[in-house]
């Protein structure tokens, strides 16, 4: 594929809180792209700032189609998470700007399951490992939202919760009943009882956004937190104290925080900034970014069989790394991955949330297939449009992408 023209993605950061990069700083592309001109500051609607992104349409041609082995076609939209049910991997749940879609079938068919999220945009997305009929949403607007009959309807879930912007959400996997929950000033909440009540922790910080919650599988009480532009925080007694482990990693945004299956101690952070390893709870981490195209690393997944094979979902497409993150290969370029997601049985399935809607492979990444998230949605639930098509440049032509600065 030519190399002569690429997709300009501009990184946004959340406008309540402080702005995470210098604004001279290109998270996107290396230090070999230098543009001839750079944008004014912009401010983005609400909605977009938990994934800090301008989204764009990737158009496809049939060389590429056929160098790549994957293709893109018919509708879709951007897709901020993607939940498998654990005993059922077919069973899929897709986070969306316009409500939660389900599938029973791997894909074949959606519908649309929102009923109580009507008009919210969905931030994140967890479902209860041993209840898995009881999920958890969060919103930009409206807090929390819990399911309990496997997404067919939706409450608010905010008692106790005074932010509206809840940005990352997650289940104690020691204790299904606990429940936490990320928000802009850095605070972070929890509840016990299943979402009834919430009470705010002692928050890792006041002055940013909590875009990532990861809790520990094996020792009982320890969560990492990611951040907007202070990196990320450990707690080692459910949240009553908090330690920065910030050692070797840069200060930019937090997408993800994913702990090794084989190790706890191992764990992995996809950042702005990069792709980053640490053997030792977070205390020193590493880059590690060889072999990607882009640095903005907005979703990870580990193979639960093979615990040295990974794969990113990035700002420029699917990676694979068969060595713990030392090298990464490109899998599906030319794609703006938000949510990457494996079948713990088949863990040659991998599904793909994208600018576009959810891809799926069979074979690890050699071909992708669209599924169409506007198949079969009930008759109140519309087809998710295409999104706006940003044109396509010259690579000396691309603009510097810009971080909006933040109203002080």
């Amino acid at each position: 594929m030519s190399n002569e023209t690429d997709f300009w993605i501009r990184p946004v950061a959340c406008a309540t809180c402080e702005d995470p990069r210098p604004a001279t700083a290109n998270p996107v592309y290396d230090s070999a792209f230098t543009p001839k001109r750079k944008e004014p500051p912009v401010a983005m609607p609400r909605r977009w700032m938990p994934l800090l992104i301008v989204l764009v349409v990737c158009v496809t041609t049939a060389a590429t189609a056929q160098e790549t082995g994957w293709v893109l076609q018919g509708e879709g939209g951007l897709v901020t998470a993607l939940v498998l049910e654990p005993a059922t991997p077919a069973t899929l749940y897709a986070a969306t700007a316009r409500g939660i879609y389900k599938t029973t079938d791997g894909g074949r068919s959606w519908r649309n399951r929102g009923l109580g999220l009507e008009g919210r945009s969905v931030l994140s997305l967890a479902i209860d490992p041993r209840r898995p009929s009881t999920l958890f949403a969060t919103t930009d607007t409206g807090g929390v939202f819990k399911s309990s009959d496997a997404g067919e309807h939706w409450i608010s879930a905010n008692n106790g919760l005074t932010a509206r912007y809840v940005g990352a959400v997650a289940v104690d996997p020691h204790a299904p009943s606990t429940i936490y929950a990320g928000s802009e000033s850095g605070r972070l909440f929890k509840s016990v009882d299943d979402g009834g009540l919430w009470v705010e922790t002692t928050s890792p910080t006041t002055r940013i956004c909590v875009t990532a919650i990861t809790l520990d599988p094996v020792k009982a009480g320890t969560i990492y937190v990611g951040t907007n532009s202070e990196g990320v925080f450990k707690s080692v007694d459910g949240g009553a104290k908090w330690t920065h482990m910030t050692n070797g990693l840069k200060r930019g945004t937090v997408w993800n925080i994913t702990i090794d299956g084989a190790s706890s101690e191992t764990v992995y952070a996809g950042t702005h900034e990069g792709f980053y390893r640490s053997a030792n709870g977070g205390a020193l981490w590493t880059p590690s970014n060889h072999g990607l195209t882009s640095i903005n690393i907005l979703s990870l997944v580990e193979d639960p069989k093979s615990p040295s094979t990974l794969f990113a979902g990035t700002a420029a497409g699917i990676f694979q790394s068969l060595d713990a993150g030392t090298s990464w290969r490109p899998v599906a370029p030319d794609l703006y991955a938000t949510a990457v997601a494996m079948d713990p049985e088949l863990t040659s399935t991998l599904y793909a949330g994208t600018h576009l809607g959810v891809l799926k492979t069979l074979d690890r990444g050699s071909r992708w297939s669209p599924l169409r998230l506007a198949a079969r949605v009930d008759v109140e639930a519309p087809a998710l449009p295409l999104l706006p098509v940003v044109e396509k440049r010259k690579a000396a032509e691309r603009p510097q992408p810009v971080v909006p600065v933040v109203p002080q």
